[in-house]
């Protein structure tokens, strides 16, 4: 099977196939329409396509449009507490309203379909058992992510296990099925996944260990979900979790990609092309494009055009070089950024961009020009392709970095919970290794409680509080700019963490400023453009151009009158759309919407 990105433009007539069924929304508005009872124009139908291994194939090629591409993993971040968006972002800041339709909503169901589709037609193939749960793994796998979306984003929704018919009422008009229900059905469809999808398989394509990656994602959220929710039953889930990120760990086919250059291998691991790239050693499931077949993205282009910029609480977590938190040091808060990357872990320059630093054609002594913060994200920026539509470094789903992560905070918390034990045996084997690859200092044990950490996560508790609030900084460092962070903060249940003002670079007061160090004022922060400015001098008027936290000083306030809130239980999940709720009396609206 060939990566569905660059291949199956040549099995464009799946669509067809996938096209016999309606979307259940249109189902739903449309279901007395006569052409909901016909074919499609075209000779290939459930009577005569799901005949062999081939057709299979075909089909679940058609189903991989649903992996996020570069794009969508390497900005992921942008609903979180990692990023200061201009213009705002209504989510992060509480302000989303009542959508009108389900396409805005993502209340959609069309993939869903195509799925299920397949699993009521694929049996009749003539085609080997093993080869047919092998296809019908990778579409169980699907369905799984799918619906792991859905929950994460709704909470409750309706449980489809099969195609609807368009007389079914019960079916169409059904209400939403309770989430242990759902997320039993997804942790079914994993199992099933992983006993049966073969180990191997063409570089892009679904195989056991990416559905044992999966599975270790979906337990660790769920399980943690049901945690700090005191629903019972989460620690079996996040054994789960542990579990299966460890099969991963012991399959011995997968490893953090190295070359002993901690300065520049972080960075360079979400710099690769094809699956001959040495980085690929630690991809559990890639996204790839190719230049010769101009399948490229906008990523670059993206970073730089829509006032992305990271937040400076990302950057205060970034340890120093000692192990050490930095907002233990003394005056950490009104350090300037030419300071701050001072010795730090590396992944913070590798992530953002220095102001010493022309990296492509970013140069860092002007990232306010294009960064409102100040801190501009260079981790998966691809200096050699840095316009539009230019960009063919891979994106990376499921690595194995991730993996080692899961297995870290699943056992700490059940340790901390009174299940099983947790030992610096299991740092050394986690948390560690990624520490390694940057010559970071270990994590140990008996590390002592950051009370900023402990502030921002306060119902983290239990003996092994100090341990699983440093694997959460480990998360948020290692996995920054890959779409992690709002679902852990769902999860956690540490919401509040948006509704606080974000901030970016700090400013003693007016005057200019030599960013790179190269003796040459780079940005003025004036009262009034100067009539002669000095060129290379990009100048700010405070309160027009660029506000700071305390009139004349402070930090960089993207969006100074912003007011923000985050209101539990209505925050942790999204609106069901209008249109929906009048069309099925049986759906209800989620808390506080």
């Amino acid at each position: 099977m060939y990566n569905s990105k660059i291949i199956t433009m040549k099995k464009i007539h799946i669509i067809i196939i996938s096209g016999m069924m309606m979307s259940i929304l249109s189902l739903y508005s449309c279901k007395k329409d006569s052409f909901l009872t016909r074919y499609p124009v075209s000779s290939l139908t459930e009577q005569n396509f799901f005949a062999n291994a081939n057709d299979l194939n075909t089909y679940c090629n058609g189903l991989y449009s649903y992996l996020p591409g570069s794009n969508s993993v390497a900005l992921g971040d942008q609903q979180s507490d990692n990023y200061e968006s201009n213009p705002f972002n209504k989510v992060v800041a509480g302000q989303l309203t009542l959508p009108t339709s389900a396409s805005q909503a993502g209340w959609t169901w069309t993939y869903l379909h195509q799925v299920n589709y397949f699993l009521q037609n694929y049996k009749k193939a003539d085609a080997s058992q093993a080869v047919k749960n092998h296809y019908a793994g990778i579409v169980r796998f699907f369905r799984a992510w799918f619906y792991f979306d859905k929950v994460k984003r709704f909470g409750d929704v309706p449980w489809y296990g099969s195609t609807i018919l368009p007389n079914d009422d019960g079916d169409l008009y059904k209400g939403r099925d309770p989430r242990q229900l759902v997320m039993d059905s997804v942790m079914a469809d994993l199992t099933f996944a992983v006993n049966n999808i073969n180990a191997t398989g063409p570089s892009g394509t679904i195989t056991k260990w990416t559905a044992q990656a999966l599975m270790a994602r979906v337990a660790l959220h769920e399980g943690t979900f049901r945690e700090y929710r005191g629903i019972a039953g989460w620690q079996t889930i996040l054994q789960t979790a542990g579990s299966a990120a460890q099969a991963v760990m012991q399959s011995g086919n997968f490893k953090l990609y190295s070359t002993g250059k901690p300065k520049v291998d972080y960075l360079n691991l979400f710099l690769f092309y094809a699956p001959s790239d040495p980085q690929s050693a630690e991809v559990i499931l890639g996204y790839y494009y190719s230049n010769t077949l101009h399948v490229t993205n906008a990523l670059d282009g993206n970073m730089r055009a829509y006032g992305l910029s990271l937040a400076k609480g990302l950057m205060n977590s970034y340890l120093t070089v000692n192990g050490t938190p930095f907002t233990s040091m003394p005056g950490y808060a009104t350090q300037m950024i030419t300071q701050e990357f001072n010795n730090r872990d590396p992944r913070m320059m590798q992530t953002a961009l220095q102001p010493t630093v022309v990296y492509g054609d970013l140069k860092g002594a002007q990232t306010l020009g294009f960064a409102p913060t100040g801190y501009a994200q260079i981790k998966y920026y691809d200096p050699t392709t840095p316009n539009y539509n230019t960009n063919y470094n891979a994106g990376i789903d499921f690595r194995y970095g991730e993996m080692l992560l899961v297995y870290a905070e699943a056992k700490a918390e059940l340790a901390g919970g009174g299940t099983g034990s947790f030992t610096q045996s299991d740092l050394d084997l986690s948390v560690n290794l990624l520490r390694d690859r940057v010559g970071m200092p270990h994590l140990m044990m008996n590390v002592a409680i950051d009370p900023v950490l402990a502030a921002s996560y306060p119902n983290v508790g239990g003996s092994l509080q100090n341990v699983i609030l440093e694997i959460r900084r480990e998360r948020r460092v290692e996995l920054a700019c890959e779409g992690f962070r709002y679902d852990d903060l769902m999860r956690w249940g540490a919401g509040p963490l948006l509704a606080q003002q974000f901030l970016g670079m700090y400013f003693p007061g007016l005057g200019t400023y030599d960013l790179d160090g190269d003796g040459q004022p780079d940005v003025a922060l004036v009262t009034s453009k100067p009539s002669n400015p000095v060129a290379g001098v990009s100048y700010f008027v405070v309160g027009t151009d660029i506000h700071l936290s305390n009139g004349n000083s402070g930090n960089v306030l993207v969006n100074p009158n912003l007011i923000k809130t985050f209101t539990d239980p209505k925050n942790y999940y999204f609106p069901l759309p209008a249109t929906e709720l009048l069309l099925n009396k049986n759906l209800k609206q989620n808390p506080g919407w």
